[in-house]
């Protein structure tokens, strides 16, 4: 492009031109400024990939026009790719390939033909640029249209075009870790009619979370795609990871160190469902009826889950620190995210470097100690699985301590669940949904079916025990939530930590409900706790930050309540 006006960065030049003038008398000159076009011929010429416009400055020829992503970018470990690599000590040939532009990771990959570096080894192909993830950029910038706009892939359908065209393998298996976890099908596991009509796709459908997390409109290859399962899995690396850089740890849309329902990124989804609506009730063998749906972030927290029985009072400022203490920062990521190095214990080999995307904080290990995704091994003896998750905060000491300290808070918890709701008949449970039947045992089941000569369902002060159409929660109704969010066993979406994330917080809550249960029903629907779990009682809701004063005699409920 030819430019006439002066600019303030030529204007000594002008300067020095016209004094040349004044002085050559005679001599007459015309002087243009020509401005160098924004991009220059790409090394690789067959495939079109683009590069640096400067490598010593580290602009990208994609960074001249799109400004902001070129600094957002620039911050990234991507950007640093290549010397990280070169100065790791490890480096062999095959590494190029993704700590560069190359065909690895995008549309390029398509031909199976190598590309940018790998055809061309130029510093303009250094560092993991924009077209690593988007393609070659040359038919865009020598003719910009929005219809030749180069996009990326958000979805891991085609592994190689996507970000697992680099972060897969033994070195960095995150997509085959991802790709074993409820993160990787949840869409499926949430049908489309439900998530039409409950909100469901802002967690379970990747192109609503990705809007949502982002804040801004992307654009990607699936983004219009038809189809709803198929097209975008709900996490994959997108959704979480801002690939064009962000101001929190690997590229995060949102910090894993916020204690915020609201701003943590993990529990934006792993806050749902965390009370009672007021139609819940019991399930039966033909209509079930949900409990709490993804209750992690407020229970780590020991806020919002659960229903609270009459004068309880659990506050976190004040109680037992969980493992949302000081010692744990990361909070879910963690216990939940972290890298170990698995090797052979004969020879001291590499054999895999794993980075945590199996999202559980002590993984079942195989013969070769590397995890697995079946999650299902006994927790004693420790060297089932891998402790790292445990250990690094440095609480505890050991594996051994660690395991132990779980197998115990599970037995605490599942003593106390058992006191409301001991599911001995299982095989009558359809799928994750267990219901009551007259084979178990309990307080509640006690209070459902009748017991010892009390009638079946009783209503107290107007308000039955269990019944979906009133609009109230009784304490019945509100122990079952709470017996079925924190049991092992007793429904398909509980929290799942065996008491781990918040083994105090689980200890009052079921302490305070078996208490108002037997205050509100009566004593006869089931004999005293034995000694050993009344210890456990008054030792859960004797602890600082619980506040509860144990109700006399049976009270007498209103429909207001």
């Amino acid at each position: 492009m030819t430019s006439r006006t002066v600019s303030s960065r030529s204007f000594a030049a002008l300067v020095g031109a016209l004094a040349l003038v004044f002085l050559a008398g005679c001599t007459e000159t015309n002087t243009e400024y020509v401005e160098r076009p924004q991009f220059n011929p790409p090394p690789d010429s067959v495939n079109g990939y683009m590069g640096y416009y400067d490598a010593a400055t580290q602009q990208t020829t994609c960074g001249n026009c799109h400004v902001s992503y070129q600094g957002q970018w620039i911050d990234t470990k991507h950007a640093d790719a290549y010397d990280d690599l070169v100065n790791s000590g490890f480096t062999q040939p095959y590494c190029f390939g993704c700590h560069t532009v190359s065909s690895a990771g995008n549309t390029g990959a398509a031909s199976g033909e190598p590309g940018g570096y790998g055809v061309v080894q130029s510093t303009a192909y250094h560092d993991v640029q924009c077209e690593s993830c988007h393609g070659p950029g040359y038919t865009h910038v020598s003719s910009p249209s929005t219809n030749n706009h180069p996009l990326a892939r958000a979805g891991l359908e085609d592994t190689a075009q996507t970000c697992g065209g680099c972060h897969s393998g033994v070195h960095a298996p995150f997509v085959e870790q991802w790709s074993q976890t409820g993160h990787a099908d949840s869409a499926a596991n949430a049908s489309q009619a439900v998530n039409t009509a409950s909100g469901c796709p802002a967690c379970h459908e990747g192109r609503t979370a990705l809007a949502r997390f982002n804040g801004e409109p992307s654009h990607y290859i699936e983004k219009d795609s038809v189809g709803f399962i198929t097209t975008l899995p709900p996490a994959t690396c997108a959704v979480c990871h801002d690939p064009h850089g962000s101001p929190y740890e690997g590229q995060l849309r949102l910090p894993v160190d916020a204690a915020d329902l609201s701003t943590n990124l993990c529990m934006n989804c792993h806050n749902r469902g965390t009370t009672p609506a007021t139609n819940f009730s019991n399930s039966t063998a033909t209509v079930t009826k949900r409990g709490a749906h993804a209750s992690q972030g407020p229970i780590l927290l020991g806020a919002g889950a659960g229903y609270i029985p009459r004068n309880f009072v659990y506050d976190s400022t004040q109680a037992f620190t969980s493992h949302a203490s000081v010692n744990n920062p990361r909070l879910c990521a963690g216990c939940h995210v972290n890298s170990f190095t698995v090797t052979d214990a004969a020879t001291g080999a590499f054999v895999l470097q794993s980075v945590g995307h199996l999202f559980s904080p002590d993984p079942c290990l195989d013969a070769t100690g590397q995890p697995v995704a079946d999650n299902s091994c006994n927790h004693l003896p420790a060297s089932n699985r891998n402790w790292t998750g445990c250990l690094n905060a440095g609480c505890h000491a050991s594996a051994d301590v660690a395991a132990s300290a779980l197998v115990n808070d599970s037995t605490i918890v599942k003593n106390l669940a058992n006191q409301l709701w001991n599911d001995l008949d299982p095989t009558l449970n359809t799928g994750l949904e267990p219901y009551m039947s007259t084979g178990d045992a309990g307080y509640l089941r006690n209070v459902l079916f009748g017991f010892n000569g009390q009638p079946a369902n009783p209503t107290v002060g107007g308000v039955q025990a269990f019944n979906a159409n009133d609009n109230v929660v009784s304490p019945a109704e509100g122990a079952l939530f709470n017996v079925m969010m924190f049991a092992d066993n007793l429904y398909g979406h509980n929290d799942g930590s065996y008491g781990v994330h918040n083994p105090f917080y689980y200890q009052a809550l079921l302490s305070a409900s078996i208490n108002e249960v037997r205050a509100v029903y009566g004593p006869l629907y089931g004999a005293p706790p034995s000694q050993g779990v009344q210890a456990m009682i008054d030792k859960a809701l004797s602890r600082p930050g619980v506040r509860y004063t144990p109700p006399t005699g049976q009270m007498k409920l209103s429909a207001a309540r």
